[in-house]
């Protein structure tokens, strides 16, 4: 049976101390295997119940074909990355530490773990990703999972059902490879100038309230140089371009990266293919600050919902439709929704006031790396390179930037930690969960959504 999913909001004012803690770095992005090992760690005076059962739902959760957090990484960039189990099955305790879970000291968790570990003979360099799983009742972790952005440690508490949210873990692991929360700017009529503002968060992938029945954006497939060559196609001058599904079969552009001043603009197509995409439907727009990819926000031409409907816009309302413009006349750019359709978009990209031609260019017959639709073939975009984690080297330890998901069992709300040793930012985060249980007692995991498809 699968879960249905929830929609949970948190109250916007959350507050949280945490000591950052060392990390192992996660590998370079174009390592094809990462190596994850999971840990089940007991407390002085708070256990896991039934370590058996909760070790045989961890294996499936983490490494499973399918509905796993290795099947949705796998899928979304293509087989491009993937994990493995670290050691043997990649599931290890549980490990007795000496410490009590009162306070969720977070540092503490990591550090005495790792030493646990490599007393049972897993060194820390057999292992990329750590993730730690610990009962969460006496912690009072003020947060549904952590992770390190750009590192390789992920905290994962689960409740005496022993319930793990799914979106949590893809979640997490996002920050792993460096993503930030993505979040939503709502920009009125299309106008990329200054009348921008933050309003939540995108719905358009784990990152920002998508539920991990969404993929990654197209921006945070760059960071990860998981689109390149034919699949991107950056804009040098002005020229209209025949955009595929991001995640769709067969060849062809997938994504437009196009220049904004000191940032970039980035239009996809999104459909549903495989597991993936079932509610993102239509064009979609992110610009990308600085060129740092994995910092990218939606841009949203439509009012504010509360205003046009009540709050009850549909989903995708946001999509970019036919005859829909995004205009920035300070920098002359303007980019055009010519048609959208499930298989196939066009979009016009004009650059420095000179008009795009009103159809795309014929392709000819590629050389390796080049577009396949759309206009004569650009450069491969540049790329920032994945969020490397400060004083994140041990054994000499130091702060990391940490991000959270959550606020309780029910709830699944994601802020960000980051900067110094001990600082909080609350905010309300909308994160709509697929949650599974991984059992530690009596209850026993549901089957997860089936099928997969190939890029």
């Amino acid at each position: 049976m699968k879960p249905s999913p929830r929609l949970c909001l948190i109250p916007a004012a959350v507050a949280a101390a945490l000591t950052a803690a060392a990390a192992a770095p996660a590998p370079a992005a174009e390592e094809p295997e990462r190596r994850v090992q999971v840990a089940m760690v007991n407390f002085t005076d708070s256990r896991i119940p039934d370590a058996g059962k909760l070790e045989t739902a961890l294996k499936d959760n983490y490494f499973g074909a399918e509905g796993s957090l290795t099947s949705y990484y796998n899928e979304v960039t293509g087989g491009a990355t993937t994990f493995k189990a670290a050691e043997g099955d990649g599931v290890t305790g549980p490990v007795d530490i000496d410490l009590a879970a009162t306070g969720c000291d977070t540092g503490k968790i990591n550090d005495l773990t790792r030493e646990a570990l490599a007393a049972k003979g897993v060194p820390e360099d057999s292992y990329d990703h750590l993730s730690l799983v610990f009962p969460s009742e006496k912690a009072g972790c003020d947060w549904l999972a952590l992770g390190t952005v750009g590192g390789g440690t992920t905290w994962m508490p689960v409740g005496a059902d022993g319930e793990m949210s799914m979106t949590a873990l893809v979640h997490e692991f996002g920050h792993n490879f460096g993503y930030s929360h993505h979040m939503r700017l709502r920009c009125p009529d299309g106008d990329l100038g200054e009348g921008c503002e933050e309003d939540g968060t995108s719905h358009k992938t784990p990152m920002g309230g998508g539920g991990w029945e969404a993929g990654l954006t197209s921006p945070e497939l760059l960071h990860n140089k998981w689109l390149t060559g034919g699949e991107v196609a950056k804009v040098g001058k002005s020229a209209t371009y025949t955009l595929r599904p991001l995640y769709g079969s067969g060849s062809g552009v997938r994504a437009l990266d196009i220049p904004l001043g000191d940032d970039r603009l980035v239009v996809e197509l999104r459909h549903r293919s495989g597991t993936l995409d079932g509610e993102i439907q239509g064009v979609h727009a992110y610009r990308v600050p600085d060129g740092k990819y994995a910092e990218s926000a939606l841009v949203d031409p439509t009012p504010d919902a509360d205003e046009s409907t009540g709050g009850d816009a549909p989903a995708d309302a946001d999509a970019l439709k036919a005859g829909t413009k995004l205009t920035d006349k300070a920098r002359k750019v303007e980019v055009e929704v010519v048609k959208a359709g499930a298989d196939a978009a066009t979009v016009k990209v004009s650059l420095d006031g000179v008009a795009a031609p009103a159809a795309p260019a014929k392709a000819a017959e590629p050389a390796q790396d080049e577009p396949t639709q759309g206009a004569p073939a650009q450069d491969e975009p540049v790329q920032d390179e994945p969020a490397a984690a400060p004083n994140d080297a041990r054994p000499e330890g130091g702060s990391t930037e940490l991000a959270e998901t959550g606020g309780d069992s029910d709830t699944n709300l994601a802020y960000s930690i980051g900067g110094g040793l001990m600082l909080a930012l609350g905010g309300a985060f909308l994160l709509k969960s697929r949650s599974r249980r991984t059992v530690a007692t009596s209850a026993s995991p549901a089957s997860p959504a089936s099928g997969r498809h190939s890029r």
